[in-house]
């Protein structure tokens, strides 16, 4: 039985772009349950589904310098009092010559702590978390579904050289 991914998976924004000089720590705490960082943020959109696996994205923008370095590691726990480190990404090097890397997470609590740290060079970045769990029970996810207009049947015969 095929289920809807809307209701199977969620979208975390985890830092929207910012530029980041070297040696800039960024990071916050997550509940994934509401999907909004914990600090000043409100109760709404909370869903009764804990997700417990996550695919990080993290994008970084053109322009990173050489020496660029990055560094990512996640914390997690049941309370945001008593998180523990929990996994370390390999260190993202702007000599890859790659500006998305994917981090996946599986079995985390409901507290998610995400830092990074900028080195060798200045970047832009931004990070997106799709999260869903790994019984694949609903998760809350808010939205608004838009209409798509197909304008060509992808199974259409092409012609042509």
């Amino acid at each position: 039985m095929r289920r809807d991914r809307i209701a199977n998976e969620k979208i975390i924004d985890f830092f929207p772009p910012e530029a980041c000089g070297i040696g800039t720590s960024i990071s916050a705490v997550w509940d994934l349950r509401a999907g909004i960082p914990v600090v000043g943020a409100p109760s709404a959109g909370a869903g009764r589904e804990i997700p417990t696996n996550i695919l990080l994205s993290l994008s970084v923008a053109a322009g990173w310098g050489a020496l660029g370095t990055l560094d990512l590691s996640v914390q997690t726990g049941d309370l945001t009092t008593s998180l523990v480190a929990y996994a370390t990404g390999a260190q993202c090097l702007a000599t890859e010559l790659e500006d998305l890397y994917l981090f996946e997470f599986r079995d985390l609590q409901r507290y998610m702590r995400v830092d990074i740290i900028v080195g060798g060079a200045a970047c832009t970045l931004c990070v997106i978390g799709n999260a869903e769990r790994s019984r694949r029970e609903p998760v809350f996810q808010a939205g608004t579904e838009k209409v798509v207009t197909i304008l060509r049947s992808p199974a259409a015969t092409l012609t042509g050289p």
